[in-house]
């Protein structure tokens, strides 16, 4: 199943205002350098950060996040947490899930948590509810 991310209208538009921003300001000052600023900040945004979305398959959790994609597969998740941590990620919402896996951890933020963490659970069997968090059973 596919999950749309959840997107702060706060943090949506400090990110536009920063595009337009670097673009105003290239127009401004008539540099080529600018223009190329302004270029690498578009091409960071659509590149890296949008569009998300993740997708539960079979074997694995897939989060792609502009053209990149990440796969987990599910037996390496460890834990699967509620979090407001404002770290920096790839979530753009401060409503975020915390994937804890074998090689590392990874904020997210689906639109739809509940039907997430449902899902969630339901294929990764070695998790299982403690509280409102998902960990693995040991043993």
């Amino acid at each position: 199943m596919r999950y749309k991310a959840k997107i702060d209208w706060w943090i949506a538009a400090s990110v536009c205002i920063g595009l337009v921003a670097s673009v105003a300001v290239a127009a401004t000052v008539k540099a080529y350098w600018a223009y190329g600023v302004a270029v690498l900040d578009w091409a960071l945004v659509f590149g890296f950060c949008f569009p998300q979305s993740y997708e539960t398959t079979a074997t694995a959790l897939v989060i792609r996040a502009g053209m990149t994609k990440r796969t987990i597969l599910y037996s390496a998740i460890t834990a699967v947490r509620h979090s407001s941590d404002s770290r920096s990620a790839l979530a753009l919402s401060l409503d975020r899930v915390q994937i804890e896996y074998s090689s590392g951890e990874l904020l997210i933020a689906p639109q739809s948590q509940e039907a997430f963490w449902a899902d969630l659970e339901a294929r990764a069997p070695q998790l299982s509810r403690r509280g409102h968090d998902l960990v693995a059973v040991l043993g």
